[in-house]
């Protein structure tokens, strides 16, 4: 029997603007994980509690999409987008990440 995985086809990605009073500043952009890999993003983290994510499948089989999934589990267990709140049936609230990626 096949593990059920975690798939989380959206993420923010770190980027950079011009702050007005010059230089760079970095802020969080949502995006398809598969539009950011073509854009060359490397810093992502989950866009509903800011948890730390490993990026999977993006050298997966021709119209296979890549993905994301928590790498703590406990991020997944309360996360509004994870599949372990999800599945959950004991009522649980969702909340952000306890190590939040900043």
């Amino acid at each position: 029997m096949a593990v059920e995985r975690e798939k989380i086809y959206e993420c923010e990605v770190k980027r950079r603007r011009v702050k007005t009073g010059g230089g760079y500043e970095p802020f969080w952009k949502i995006k398809n994980v598969a539009i950011a890999l073509a854009d060359s993003d490397t810093e992502f983290r989950c866009k509903d509690c800011f948890g730390e994510v490993k990026l999977l499948g993006k050298n997966n089989k021709a119209g296979a999409p890549a993905y994301v999934e928590h790498k703590v589990p406990a991020d997944s267990e309360y996360c509004s987008g994870g599949m372990l709140f999800l599945k959950a049936t004991d009522g649980r609230v969702a909340k952000l990440s306890e190590h939040p990626v900043a």
